[in-house]
């Protein structure tokens, strides 16, 4: 995730924007907006992304002269904390960066922290470029505060074709691995051959969710599943508890990959950027990713071809879907200096021609309905693999960015930790979860609505 989250407090705001990179699209500088209708500053998330929006910059440059266009590089760590003082300061830049599930799209809108934008929605036709599903997620009492540029794709495995083959695993049909005792099969076959086996993030605020997300949906029902995306809501009609069999089951299936070293030795001490350099290195035979991880995969320019795979249904006979991350959003914050200005941005930047140049360009997928899927060879081959599978074996709303974040990324990968370092059983930390849901359907946390 890769980015999956901006959520916490307040306290490094001065830091971050020491620290932020700033480069300019058409030259160098910090180019602090003043106020005058021609400074714009925007915020962006590292990676391979920020390269490209350089170019949208220096396009945006041209169609209004005499205007300049700065970036701010905002890292995954950063932005699941201390940007949220940054976004409400008066040292704001003019267009943010935020992952709409963090909480803090919450509490930023609750401290009126947000510009409305439903301008920038009329005019680029955004309800109607949109799925229904993320409309209705950006609209707020009927009105909308931010824009969805991406989508992503969470938790495809990435593998080693060597060290498979020196294993003697055959790369799994369809992408798919039929059942969990396959699975653990694989990887001791792969262990035996010198290889460790699946790569997880484990210290990151977000990757031990992912693996989570990803067995989840085949662990339920389909109707469980999305009451588990709507229940935290008071006065949600349904009696689906995070202590029923299923939700246990994932929870035992995480617990017992560590016991029996289906992860990396020393999981819950790397973050996801130490996992990908095992994997590149050649020790680590998979690295749970997403689509956005390929481009920096392939640009550590490892020895060996990749491939990649879903992670096994937890019930039987069923294909394992993908999970989809709908939040990575750009905003106007209210202190904005040149609020019309970046207004002028996002209509121009949220066009099919982006979506396609620069989305697409840099590993993600776009957003708009518009858009043919034959126009996106610029994904990268494995990619674009996934993207087609998705059409068969399905993608859900992936789970804890759904949820809000007291029950969702920033509540759960805590409680699942300790249930991998064995402080917490798989029993204890299901009730730990059920505890967070009541917590939200009594309004004894807020979150529950934005």
């Amino acid at each position: 995730m890769r980015a999956f989250n901006t959520s916490k407090a307040a306290r490094r705001a001065v830091v971050l924007l020491a620290a932020a990179s700033i480069v300019s699209a058409c030259g160098t500088g910090p180019g602090a907006s003043s106020g005058d209708g021609k400074s714009l500053r925007i915020q962006i998330p590292a990676g391979p992304m920020a390269d490209r929006m350089q170019q949208v910059g220096k396009d945006f440059e041209k169609a209004n002269p005499g205007t300049k266009v700065t970036f701010e590089s905002v890292d995954s760590n950063s932005s699941r904390g201390p940007n949220v003082a940054l976004l409400s300061s008066t040292a704001t830049p003019d267009i943010g960066y935020l992952q709409r599930s963090t909480g803090v799209w919450s509490a930023l809108l609750k401290n009126k922290q947000l510009t409305p934008i439903d301008d920038v929605w009329n005019a680029a036709g955004l309800a109607d470029k949109y799925a229904k599903s993320q409309t209705d997620y950006y609209t707020t009492n009927g009105h909308h505060y931010g824009v969805l540029y991406e989508e992503l794709l969470i938790a495809p495995i990435y593998y080693n074709k060597a060290a498979f083959a020196k294993a003697g695993v055959p790369d799994p049909a369809d992408h798919q691995v039929a059942s969990v005792a396959e699975f653990e099969s694989m990887v001791a076959k792969l262990k035996t051959a010198g290889y460790e086996g699946l790569g997880v993030g484990g210290s990151s605020p977000y990757d031990l969710g992912h693996t989570l997300d990803a067995l989840l949906p085949t662990a339920v029902s389909e109707s469980d599943y999305h009451a588990m995306l709507t229940n935290f809501k008071p006065g949600s009609p349904t009696n689906v508890k995070y202590t029923d069999a299923g939700f246990v089951k994932v929870l035992h299936t995480i617990r017992d990959w560590q016991k029996k070293g289906i992860f990396q030795k020393g999981m819950l001490g790397m973050d996801t950027t130490q996992a990908q350099a095992l994997f590149t290195s050649g020790r680590l035979s998979m690295l749970q990713g997403g689509n956005y991880s390929y481009a920096d995969l392939k640009a550590a320019k490892p020895s060996f071809d990749m491939g990649w795979f879903l992670l096994p249904p937890l019930t039987e006979g069923r294909k394992t879907p993908f999970n989809a991350f709908n939040g990575d959003t750009l905003v106007i914050p209210a202190k904005a200096a040149n609020p019309g200005l970046a207004k002028k941005f996002l209509k121009f930047f949220m066009t099919d021609k982006y979506q396609v140049s620069v989305v697409a360009a840099s590993g993600s997928l776009p957003v708009f309905t518009s858009i043919k899927p034959s126009s996106l060879s610029n994904l990268g081959d494995l990619v674009q693999q996934q993207f087609e599978l998705s059409k068969s074996v399905g993608v859900v709303n992936i789970w804890d960015s759904t949820v809000p974040s007291t029950l969702g990324q920033s509540f759960a990968v805590p409680v699942l930790q300790k249930l991998v370092s064995g402080k917490l059983t798989p029993q204890q930390a299901a009730q730990e979860f059920q505890t967070g849901l009541e917590n939200l359907q009594s309004g004894k946390v807020s979150g529950a609505t934005d």
